[in-house]
C-alpha cells in the first residue's frame, strides 16, 4: 500500500489493531488488510456535513451492496467477498480518495490477485501454496535490513552524537566567557561610580568644613546683609549639581546595561552603588530618575529591596524625599517595603 494512503483509524471498526478471527489464513489476512484500507477511504459527502468523515459501518455496508455483519466477515474473518465487491469497493474508495487528493495505494489488478491467492489457499491448491510461499520468501528478503546500510546508518549516528556533544561544549564555553566578561565589566563600572561617588563627597566634605570655618568668625566681619551658607541636612531636598550628576550617571549606566538585555547586572549596579556609596536623597533621585527613563521595573524592584534592607531611617528619608519630589506613591511603596 502507498504511504499516501489515509492514516489509520484508531478505534471502530477500521482499527488496524483489531485482530482477526481464529483461522483466517495469510492470503486471506492480507486482503483483509487491503479491504481495511479502502474502506478508510470511503467518507460521507452529505451536503448537510460540516466535513467530510469516515462511513460508519452500515453506512459503508450499504454503500457497497451487502449487510454490515457481512462487511464484518470480509475484513476479519475467513469468508471472501465476490469480484463484483471488490470491483465496487475499488471504484468507490478511488472516488472518495480523489475527491480529497489521496492515492487509492493498490490497483485493482492487485486487489483481484489477492483475491484469487485467497481462494487457492482456501481450496488447497498446492501450486497456490508453493507460490504463495515463494512470494512471502520474497518478502522478507526484500524487507530484511541490508547489513551495510545498518552499519552506515549506526556509524551515522555516532557522528551526529559527537557533532551534538561538540556544539554543546562550544556552546558551553560561549555563555561561560559570557558570563565572566559580564562580571568584569560590572565590576570595572561599580568601581568608576565608587570613585566618582567618593570624589563629590570628598569635595562636599572641603565645602562643610570650609562654610564651618566662616561660620566660626566674628559676624562683624561679615559683609553688611550677607548670610552664611548652611550645610544640606540629612534629607534636605536641595542636592548640588554634583549631587545630580552622580545619580544621574548611575541611572545612565543602569540604563545601558538594561537596554541591551541584561537587566539583572543593571539592577545589581543600583542595589549595591544605592546601598553602599548613595545618600537617601540621592537614592531618592535615583528613583526619580529611573521613573522619568521609564524604567520603571528598576525602579520597582529597587523601591522593594531599598525598604526590605536598609535602615528605618534611611527608607524614611528617602520616603520624605520621594514625597516632596511629587511621587507619594513611590514613598508609600519604600515605606510598605519595610514593614513587610
Amino acid at each position: 500500500m502507498s504511504s499516501a494512503g489515509p492514516s489509520p483509524v484508531r478505534g471502530g471498526w477500521l482499527d488496524p489493531r483489531k485482530p482477526f478471527k481464529d483461522g483466517v489464513r495469510p492470503r486471506k489476512r492480507q486482503l483483509g488488510l487491503a479491504l481495511r484500507d479502502l474502506c478508510r477511504l470511503l467518507h460521507s459527502d452529505e451536503p448537510a456535513e460540516t466535513g467530510r468523515r469516515p462511513l460508519k459501518q452500515a453506512e459503508a455496508a450499504k454503500r457497497l451492496g451487502c449487510t454490515a455483519d457481512e462487511l464484518s466477515r470480509y475484513l476479519n474473518d475467513t469468508r471472501i467477498p465476490s469480484q463484483d465487491f471488490l470491483e465496487r469497493l475499488h471504484k468507490e474508495a478511488g472516488t472518495d480518495a480523489a475527491t480529497s487528493g489521496q492515492d487509492v495505494g493498490i490497483t485493482l489488478e492487485a486487489l483481484l490477485s489477492l483475491h484469487t491467492s485467497a481462494l487457492a489457499e482456501r481450496q488447497g491448491c498446492e501450486h497456490c501454496q508453493e507460490m504463495s510461499g515463494r512470494i512471502d520468501s520474497l518478502i522478507q528478503q526484500v524487507n530484511a535490513p541490508c547489513p551495510q546500510c545498518a552499519a552506515h546508518e549506526r556509524r551515522q549516528e555516532v557522528r551526529r552524537r559527537q557533532l551534538r556533544r561538540r556544539q554543546q561544549r562550544k556552546l558551553a564555553i560561549r555563555l561561560r566567557s559570557a558570563s565572566k566578561e559580564q562580571q568584569t565589566r560590572l565590576r570595572l563600572e561599580l568601581a568608576e561610580v565608587k570613585v566618582t561617588v567618593a570624589d563629590l563627597k570628598a569635595e562636599l566634605a572641603g565645602k562643610l568644613a570650609t562654610e564651618a570655618g566662616l561660620r566660626e568668625r566674628p559676624a562683624a566681619a561679615q559683609p553688611a546683609g550677607a548670610q552664611l551658607p548652611v550645610p544640606r541636612r540629612p534629607g534636605d531636598r536641595q542636592l548640588s549639581a554634583r549631587d545630580v550628576s552622580a545619580a544621574r550617571q548611575l541611572v545612565a549606566q543602569a540604563e545601558e546595561l538594561d537596554g541591551s538585555g541584561r537587566e539583572d547586572l543593571a539592577f545589581t549596579l543600583l542595589q549595591r552603588s544605592t546601598a553602599e556609596l548613595l545618600t537617601p536623597a540621592e537614592t531618592a533621585l535615583v528613583v526619580v530618575q529611573l521613573r522619568c527613563r521609564e524604567r520603571d521595573r528598576l525602579a520597582d524592584d529597587l523601591i522593594h529591596v531599598y525598604g526590605r534592607d536598609q535602615e528605618k531611617q534611611d527608607v524614611m528619608a528617602v520616603a520624605l524625599e520621594l514625597h516632596e519630589a511629587g511621587a507619594p506613591n513611590d514613598a508609600g511603596a519604600v515605606l510598605r517595603a519595610a514593614l513587610g
